[in-house]
């Protein structure tokens, strides 16, 4: 167990560099739980924090125990293993759809973030959450430039009304690919059908990706496509 003087010695290390990984993991996360991924603040903070402490350990054995086998860049490379784990198990793949993987992989850059930042480059840790959020948020507003503008028409889906479960379906197949429904685009046109409206781009193939999954949804009667 360490002594007294040696914790105090090392709290200041330890906090600053896990301060940095709170703040680095906590914007990336705010910006995915933004848009409802799977992996959201919580996930992303506390993935950051864990790199940082996995390099805090090896850090500390090395320059302070004097433990001289210690080898900081296997601990590193075991926490690249790890990670793509978890990275994983955001990827879904439903229907011949794999979805996810701009979640996993992010997951793994903020595991390089929190690396960086308990290998005591703080500052290069701040630099790196710049370049990802950038990456998230201004290359999808850069997006529409260099492929085109998005055309979005209007689409309505009918199905079986069974009690909820088809409609609970749908909802998420729209949800697992960002389209909202307004509760106002719920109507009734027949006495056992219900009807869901919502606006997506049929330019892009990556935007309307979902259209093959409502297609195979047990429950969907007919799918109707037209111009806003």
């Amino acid at each position: 167990m360490e002594s007294t003087s040696f914790f105090f010695t090392l709290l200041p290390t330890f906090l600053i560099r896990s301060s940095f990984a709170i703040i680095c993991g906590a914007c990336i996360g705010i910006e995915r739980e933004r848009k409802g991924k799977p992996a959201g603040f919580r996930t992303n903070t506390l993935i950051c924090l864990g790199s940082t402490l996995y390099m805090l350990v090896a850090d500390f054995a090395l320059t302070q125990l004097g433990i001289m086998n210690t080898d900081p860049t296997r601990i590193a490379s075991q926490v690249v293993t790890g990670i793509g784990f978890l990275g994983a198990g955001t990827i879904i793949q439903s229907r011949g759809e794999v979805i996810g993987l701009t979640s996993a992989a992010t997951i793994w850059v903020v595991a390089g973030i929190g690396l960086l930042i308990g290998a005591g480059f703080p500052l290069f840790g701040i630099l790196c959450t710049v370049l990802v959020l950038f990456t998230l948020v201004g290359l999808e507003k850069i997006e529409p430039k260099i492929l085109g503008k998005c055309h979005f028409v209007r689409c309505e889906v009918i199905f079986a009304d069974d009690g909820g479960r088809t409609r609970a379906e749908i909802v998420q197949i729209l949800s697992d690919h960002s389209i909202e429904i307004a509760p106002s685009r719920l109507e009734k046109p027949g006495p056992n059908a219900t009807l869901i409206a919502f606006t997506f781009c049929d330019k892009h193939p990556s935007h309307h990706r979902f259209m093959t999954e409502l297609l195979r949804t047990p429950g969907v009667n007919e799918i109707k496509t037209g111009e806003i």
